[in-house]
């Protein structure tokens, strides 16, 4: 019974983790092209086209190693719906990250992981993030360079970042980390 259990849970993280999640580029500019696909198979070996209940998306958010934040920005009936998770292992909060579900099935993050990020508002195919954004000498507890909003979209096939994101690095003057 235990290696049946340990090889159907081998198979599905090997099913999990053959493809990359999704990330866009930190950008300086908008961007037209489409957030590559990601694995759709849902956590907890549920049919790829069911949608995942609120219990089920946090579940795999948790599996991606992320403890989620905000889970008010998800809805599986939507286009475009996201938990923010922080990573589990954080000390301090950071980093963030934006977990995306078209009509409940996961199909990838918003960039690579940020020092904090919110979800703002939603529509049908619609999701504000807004990021913090660091000058070079801020601390990590005090941002002060504001914060930057950005809508992301379902084009039908994939989501698209409407907005710039904002950069990662830390020499930026102004940077989500």
């Amino acid at each position: 019974m235990r290696r049946t259990v340990l090889i159907l849970i081998l198979a599905a993280t090997a099913g999990l983790a053959g493809t990359a999640a999704v990330t866009a580029p930190a950008l300086a500019a908008p961007t037209s092209a489409a957030l590559p696909s990601a694995p759709s198979a849902p956590a907890g070996g549920s049919s790829s086209t069911a949608a995942l209940t609120l219990a089920q998306a946090s579940r795999l958010v948790r599996d991606r190693g992320y403890t989620p934040l905000t889970t008010g920005g998800y809805e599986p009936t939507h286009d475009l719906s996201v938990i923010v998770g922080r990573l589990s292992t954080s000390v301090d909060g950071h980093p963030q990250q934006a977990f995306f579900f078209h009509r409940g099935r996961f199909v990838g993050t918003d960039t690579t992981a940020s020092a904090n990020v919110r979800w703002v508002w939603s529509t049908g195919d619609v999701v504000a993030l807004q990021y913090d954004l660091y000058r070079p000498d801020d601390p990590m507890c005090c941002p002060s360079a504001g914060a930057s909003t950005v809508r992301f979209r379902w084009d039908g096939s994939a989501v698209v970042p409407l907005d710039p994101i904002p950069t990662n690095s830390w020499s930026a003057p102004k940077s989500r980390r």
